[in-house]
């Protein structure tokens, strides 16, 4: 289950850029998410590209292959990333997906309906 991002190219064609999984949920503790994300890619028209990322970690990455599709890497981020599928060539956004890191919350306490006095 992944979430995905379309943004039309031309009035024809679409791209369609994907991350799974596309949600991490860290403790109080940690603060931080750490997991494998891999981005799938659907083009029309084949093309080389490129991601770059709001990660700091990740330098931009760039296709040397019309077939590849894909991309895994590992992460260990406290807040969301954002990823950008750009032309090689031209450096035009084709499409965008973004991971959300979540905090889980912790068990709620259950309030108590009755009050704790009474007058009868």
């Amino acid at each position: 289950m992944g979430i995905t991002a379309t943004k039309a190219d031309t009035l024809s064609s679409q791209v369609e850029l994907t991350a799974t999984p596309h949600l991490c949920l860290t403790d109080a503790q940690s603060q931080e998410c750490e997991m494998e994300v891999t981005l799938n890619w659907k083009l029309d028209q084949q093309q080389l590209v490129c991601i770059i990322s709001d990660y700091e970690a990740m330098p931009r990455w760039c296709s040397d292959d019309l077939n590849t599709q894909s991309l895994s890497l590992k992460i260990k981020s406290g807040k969301d990333i954002q990823f950008v599928l750009v032309s090689k060539s031209t450096n035009d956004t084709l499409s965008g997906v973004k991971v959300k890191v979540t905090l889980a919350s912790n068990n709620k306490v259950r309030r108590r309906y009755r009050n704790p006095w009474s007058f009868f």
